[in-house]
């Protein structure tokens, strides 16, 4: 029984810290209009919002990933449980342009960080963790649906961002309660320094494969954090109605993780990649291409982008030595976190000189892109032979 209670309470933590990290990521784009008025931001001004907020991402991701890999699980997920609670709260009593950038690295790179640990701790937890690992991807999604859905139709005030973060962070401390009841298991085998050296990480492989990442991050995260400004400065739209087609989104996201997961094994994972990806790139061009009566399949979109990223981390991982398959997998995903921080570094600028309607085509480019070299990789770089 005490096995049982203890399994249900690391199920209630995983799913919790999963559904209150993506609903806090997905508020940084809902409220980005407000920001832009609140603060008088110009784009370039509220684009290093978003820019910020992944370098964060870079930096959590490279010292968290060496920390998390020394430090028991337990005391690494506390500190940084704690960091990332103390950047809500922050959002919470301030109204700062300057704070919020300094928020942004805290509560985006301590997300993102806290959800890839809840990823790498749950096949120690659980006897069925390709189960788990779906569940709580589906969690996560209902979180992002939801607080774009909820969020965007309050989010006409600083005072509705101040009372969202103090309700994700009251959650927060309630997920650090539960942690603290917990046993992790800390893996006992004995480590053999890996023969695979950073200069065996850089071939064809790698170099395709963060292209791959960077482009699919350029598409989905930046469709998440500028579709609403996008619908609301160009097309006409409310920030409501722009949230709701961003809803729909990560909303297909969400269901199609269910729908589409008992087709993978049967399909392939390279396989499932190039016609989601496909198909995916079809709608997107084609719901940006008809402008506001294209967000409906933009939003439809989402579908085929539910299985991707997942399948994304697995396939990494084949084209590497076993050895050094987890930290060729933390190398691409890092790298490519450039293309994020790039991306938002010069976006703001680009809407200012060239406006929303040409600067937006840079989204649906980055997902035909995407497909494309997936469709390379597949042809030109050697790989398992477990790859379907």
């Amino acid at each position: 029984m005490e096995n049982k209670g203890s399994k249900a309470a690391a199920a209630v933590f995983c799913g919790l810290v999963m559904l209150i990290t993506a609903a806090s990521d997905a508020l940084r784009g809902v409220f980005l209009p407000q920001f832009r008025s609140a603060f008088a931001l110009s784009e370039p001004e509220a684009g290093r919002i978003i820019m910020i907020s992944y370098i964060g991402n870079l930096i959590f991701l490279s010292v968290g990933g060496y920390l998390s890999d020394r430090l028991p699980k337990k005391r690494f997920l506390c500190g940084l449980l704690l960091l990332w609670t103390a950047a809500l709260v922050s959002y919470v009593f301030t109204e700062s342009y300057t704070l919020l950038l300094a928020g942004m690295i805290f509560s985006m790179g301590g997300s993102t960080m806290l959800s890839t640990s809840v990823n790498l701790i749950t096949p120690m937890l659980f006897v069925s963790p390709a189960m788990m690992v779906s569940i709580f991807n589906f969690i996560q999604g209902v979180g992002i649906t939801a607080s774009q859905n909820v969020g965007g139709r309050f989010a006409d005030s600083l005072t509705a961002w101040h009372t969202a973060n103090g309700i994700l962070a009251f959650f927060a401390v309630t997920a650090f309660i539960v942690l603290l009841t917990l046993k992790l298991p800390e893996k006992e085998q004995p480590r053999e320094e890996s023969k695979v050296g950073f200069k065996e990480l850089i071939c064809p492989a790698s170099l395709l494969l963060i292209l791959i990442c960077g482009c699919y991050f350029v598409a989905e995260h930046g469709l998440m954090n500028w579709l609403t400004s996008y619908g609301s400065e160009y097309l006409g739209c409310t920030v409501k109605e722009s949230s709701i087609y961003l809803s729909l989104f990560f909303g297909g996201i969400t269901v199609g993780r269910l729908i589409f997961a008992p087709f993978i094994d049967r399909i392939g994972i390279f396989r499932c990649l190039l016609i989601w990806s496909a198909a995916g790139a079809a709608l997107y061009v084609l719901g940006i291409a008809l402008g506001r009566s294209g967000l409906v399949i933009v939003g439809i979109s989402g579908l085929a982008f539910s299985i991707i990223y997942p399948l994304l981390v697995m396939l990494i991982g084949r084209f590497f030595d076993p050895s050094a398959a987890g930290r060729a997998t933390g190398f691409v995903l890092s790298t490519a976190t450039f293309f994020d921080i790039g991306f938002n570094a010069f976006f703001g600028d680009l809407v200012d000189s060239a406006g929303y309607g040409r600067a937006i085509i840079v989204l649906p480019a980055a997902a035909v892109l995407f497909a494309v070299l997936l469709t390379v990789l597949r042809l030109t770089v050697r790989r398992s032979a477990e790859i379907k």
